[in-house]
C-alpha cells in the first residue's frame, strides 16, 4: 500500500470574533446586578479605574480605602530589609479585596446553571452562542418558550437543526429543561428509572396516554398494552419519580425582578413615548489619575510603563464597551416602543405582533444582539415594570382576520377566568367557547397551554365552595 504525506493550500472562510467584540456580547448579555458585579471584578483587578459612581451602593473606591487603612495599621513602623516598591497593593492586602469580591455571592439561575454546563455537553461549540438563546428563553418550570422560527432565522440554521441543539440541552442537569412538552420532559428523564422493563412501560405511557392519567382512566391504559394491575402501579411509581418542572429546583431569571432597577423608562415626549436609559443604573468608570501620572515618572522602569499603558488601554476598552452597551439597549428599546407605542396608551392588550427579527432589522444589527439584549432587562411604563422580551410575541388571527398579539388572547383569557362562576369554574372547551365569542377562534390545547403560562389551574384546582 502506498502511503505518502503531502501539504495542499485550500480557502477557506471562517468567522473569527476578536476579544473586544467577545467582551461587548458578554456585557450586552448582563443584567444591572451582573453588569455592576462585573465592574467590580474589573476594578478589583485593574488598578488603573478609579471608581464606580454609583450613588446607590458604597463607592468601591471607600472600600478600597478602609482595606488600605487596615493594611497600615497591620504593617510595622519601618520596613524589613530588602523591602522594595512595587506597583499597587502588597500581597496581603490584594488576598484580603479578593476575598471581599469573592464573598459577593450571586444566587445561582437556571439559565446560568445550564450555561455554565455548555463546555461539557455534547453541543458544537459553534453552537453556543445559539444555546445560550434556547436557555434564556425558558420558563421557570425549565420549559422552552421561544420562537424556533425566529432563532432558525437569527443563526441561518433549519428549524430541525435547533431542535436538535434544544435535544441536548435537556440532557443537562437538571434534565428535561429545554422541552416543549410534558410529554417530551418526562421522556427526556426516562434514563433515570434503572429497571429497563419498567422505564419501557413508563415510555409507553408517557408517549400516548398522559391525557387518560389526567382524565383517570387507567383501565384504558391497562388494556391498550396489556399491563396487571400490579405491573401498572409498578410504573406509576417510576413515573412520579419523574419531574414535570424540572426547572424549579433553581430561581429563574425572571424571578429575579424584584430585585432589579429598570433599564429602560418610557417617557412621552411630543406625543411618541421614548425610551430613556438610567444613568444612575449604569456606572461612570472613571480612570485613576495617580496610575497615569507613573507614565510621566522618570524612576519607574520600561516593564512597569508597559504594564501601566496595557491597563490604561483594557480600561478604556471596558469603558467604551459599557457606553456601548448603553446605546445598543436603548437603540433597540426605541425600536420596540415605537411598534408598541399602543400599548403604553391602553396597555397589553394593545401589543401587537413583533419578533426579535423585525427589531434586528430596523436596528440594523443582528437577531442575536437583539435577543441577548432583551434578555433579563426591564422597561418602567405606565403598566409596571415589564421585561422587554414581554414586548415579542407571536400572532393569533381574529374572527375578523386582524392578527393581534398573543398577549392579548392572554389577557382576555384572564379575564373570562376571573369572571367566571368560582363555585363551577369553566372547563377548557367552555373558555374556548368564551375566546371564540370574542373573537379569538383557538384550540382546545392552546387554552390549556395559555391557561398554563399564565398560572392558571385546571378546573377542579379552580372550584370554590
Amino acid at each position: 500500500m502506498n502511503q505518502s504525506m503531502s501539504i495542499t493550500a485550500a480557502q477557506q472562510q471562517k468567522l473569527a470574533i476578536s476579544g473586544r467584540q467577545m467582551q461587548g456580547l458578554k456585557l450586552l448579555a448582563m443584567s444591572l446586578p451582573e453588569l455592576r458585579a462585573e465592574i467590580a471584578a474589573e476594578m478589583s483587578a485593574n488598578p488603573a479605574i478609579e471608581d464606580m459612581d454609583h450613588p446607590l451602593e458604597t463607592p468601591l473606591s471607600e472600600v478600597e480605602a478602609k482595606l488600605d487603612r487596615e493594611r497600615e495599621q497591620d504593617e510595622p513602623d519601618f520596613p524589613e530589609d530588602g523591602y522594595e516598591p512595587t506597583v499597587g497593593h502588597d500581597e496581603e492586602a490584594a488576598e484580603r479585596r479578593q476575598a471581599f469580591f469573592d464573598n459577593l455571592v450571586k444566587e445561582e439561575t437556571l439559565q446560568g446553571h445550564l450555561v455554565e454546563q455548555l463546555p461539557l455537553s455534547d453541543i458544537d461549540a459553534a453552537d453556543f452562542p445559539m444555546a445560550e438563546v434556547l436557555i434564556g428563553d425558558l420558563d421557570e418550570k425549565g420549559y422552552y418558550k421561544g420562537s424556533l422560527a425566529d432563532v432558525a432565522m437569527a443563526f441561518g440554521k433549519s428549524e430541525d437543526e435547533v431542535i436538535a441543539v434544544l435535544a441536548k440541552i435537556r440532557d443537562l442537569d437538571p434534565p428535561g429543561c429545554g422541552s416543549r412538552t410534558v410529554e417530551e420532559c418526562l421522556l427526556s428523564q426516562l434514563e433515570s428509572i434503572a429497571d429497563p422493563a419498567v422505564r419501557e412501560d413508563v415510555r409507553k405511557i408517557v408517549s400516548g396516554h398522559l391525557a387518560d392519567i389526567e382524565a383517570g382512566r387507567t383501565d384504558a391504559i391497562c388494556k391498550a398494552h396489556g399491563f396487571s394491575k400490579e405491573r401498572f402501579a409498578a410504573a406509576m411509581v417510576a413515573l412520579r419519580s419523574l419531574d414535570g418542572r424540572p426547572g424549579r429546583q433553581f430561581p429563574s431569571e425572571r424571578e429575579r425582578v424584584e430585585f432589579v432597577n429598570p433599564e429602560i423608562h418610557a417617557r412621552k415626549l411630543d406625543g411618541r413615548w421614548i425610551a430613556e436609559t438610567d444613568e444612575r443604573s449604569l456606572p461612570e468608570i472613571r480612570f485613576s489619575k495617580s496610575f497615569e501620572d507613573l507614565l510621566k515618572d522618570k524612576s519607574q522602569t520600561a516593564e512597569t510603563k508597559a504594564y501601566v499603558r496595557e491597563r490604561i488601554a483594557a480600561a478604556r476598552a471596558f469603558r467604551e464597551a459599557i457606553e456601548k452597551r448603553r446605546q445598543t439597549v436603548r437603540d433597540i428599546a426605541q425600536a420596540v416602543f415605537d411598534r408598541q407605542q399602543d400599548f403604553f396608551e391602553r396597555g397589553f392588550g394593545a401589543l401587537k405582533p413583533l419578533t426579535e427579527l423585525e427589531v434586528a432589522a430596523a436596528v440594523g444589527v443582528h437577531g442575536t444582539t437583539v435577543s441577548r439584549t432583551v434578555r433579563d432587562k426591564y422597561a418602567e411604563t405606565p403598566f409596571g415594570t415589564i421585561e422587554l422580551r414581554r414586548f415579542f410575541s407571536t400572532g393569533v388571527k381574529t374572527a375578523a382576520g386582524e392578527t393581534v398579539s398573543q398577549e392579548a388572547v392572554l389577557g382576555k383569557l384572564r379575564e373570562i377566568v376571573d369572571g367566571e362562576d368560582k363555585s363551577n369554574p369553566l372547563s377548557d372547551e367552555k373558555i374556548v367557547a368564551e375566546l371564540k365569542a370574542a373573537g379569538y377562534p383557538v384550540a382546545r390545547r392552546t387554552v390549556a397551554k395559555y391557561r398554563d403560562k399564565l398560572g392558571i389551574p385546571g378546573r377542579n384546582d379552580r372550584v370554590i365552595a
